[in-house]
């Protein structure tokens, strides 16, 4: 039964695959426009920061072999922290544009499969009059996800560092234990991210945010645990790959056009792989609904769910 579950995942992606062809044009357009604009960040914000991080190492390097009471270290370090002003701000606008378009983008894709997912077409102009407030919820609960994760990364550091503190003397034990609470930590994140990422695409489809979301996303996904995790990993382990390859393949090359292409063509594929997620944990969403007997309805852009009521027994005294 365990095993069927771990592997549930796979119907779930084959669903979520022939659903999205229902809306197909509007979602490739969204999907597209996602992928454009975030890799374009993405190039313009590695090829902004290298001169500037070159720069700022030189002169970091230089500051070390002069007199800290010259005037040439005091222009050095003026120099210096004028680049890390630079460089904070240049990396804060990157971060917020890249926010704002995964909000927008992560919204109208949920949105898109769950009125495929009830064989329902939508319009390009009532999928953005749905958006704003959707948006608005989504951004409440991806604030509060943010927050569980840097606290869970947190905890995770200082549960890695204490133990191979201990055991430091002991280089093979050291790294043994190093690697296998890694590994611990990170199925324990992709375990707590089940929940996590349910409660986005529940503050996109339901009339709930924040906390309320997170409550109803670790009801919801009970017994359906194992396809989450399942699904987490998978994509993780994508991600990770063309992000290791982006790290090793982007420093040998040399021409700087072939570079950003290069970077822009992998982002893509790391964006892509985060459309996928959404649609495969929007299925999800409505296979859990199904699992605790519940009707899924669709009222215009809004999805919700409703108990059906209980058949009156014969005899029983009406209200």
């Amino acid at each position: 039964m365990e095993f069927n579950k771990l592997f549930g995942f796979l119907g779930i992606l084959k669903k979520s695959i022939n659903i999205m062809m229902k809306n197909g044009r509007l979602l490739a357009i969204v999907t597209s426009i996602y992928l454009i604009i975030a890799s374009f960040f993405f190039v313009w914000n590695m090829s902004t920061i290298k001169p500037i991080i070159f720069d700022f190492s030189t002169k970091a390097l230089q500051l070390g072999s002069q007199d800290p009471l010259g005037l040439p270290f005091a222009q050095h370090l003026a120099s210096i922290l004028k680049d890390i002003k630079l460089f904070l701000g240049i990396e804060l606008a990157f971060f917020l544009s890249l926010f704002l378009t995964s909000l927008f983008a992560q919204t109208a894709i949920i949105l898109l499969i769950g009125v495929s997912y009830k064989n329902t077409k939508i319009s390009s102009k009532d999928l953005i009059v749905s958006m704003p407030r959707s948006s608005t919820r989504l951004f409440i609960t991806s604030f509060q996800v943010a927050l569980l994760r840097v606290g869970y990364i947190y905890f995770g550091f200082i549960a890695l560092m204490v133990p191979t503190i201990m055991v430091s003397g002991h280089k093979i034990m050291s790294k043994v234990i190093l690697w296998v609470l890694m590994i611990f930590l990170g199925s324990l994140y992709l375990y707590f991210s089940v929940v996590w990422l349910m409660s986005l695409v529940i503050s996109v489809l339901e009339e709930c945010s924040g906390i309320e979301a997170l409550g109803k996303a670790g009801k919801l996904v009970k017994g359906k645990k194992l396809e989450g995790f399942s699904l987490n990993l998978m994509f993780n382990l994508l991600a990770y790959v063309f992000f290791h390859v982006l790290l090793n393949r982007s420093a040998v090359i040399q021409s700087e056009l072939t570079q950003a292409l290069f970077r822009f063509f992998l982002m893509s594929c790391i964006c892509l792989i985060v459309v996928f997620e959404l649609q495969a944990y929007t299925v999800l969403y409505f296979e859990c609904k199904k699992s605790h007997g519940e009707e899924i309805e669709l009222q215009g852009s809004v999805e919700y769910s409703k108990i059906p009521n209980a058949p009156l027994v014969i005899g029983e005294d009406l209200p």
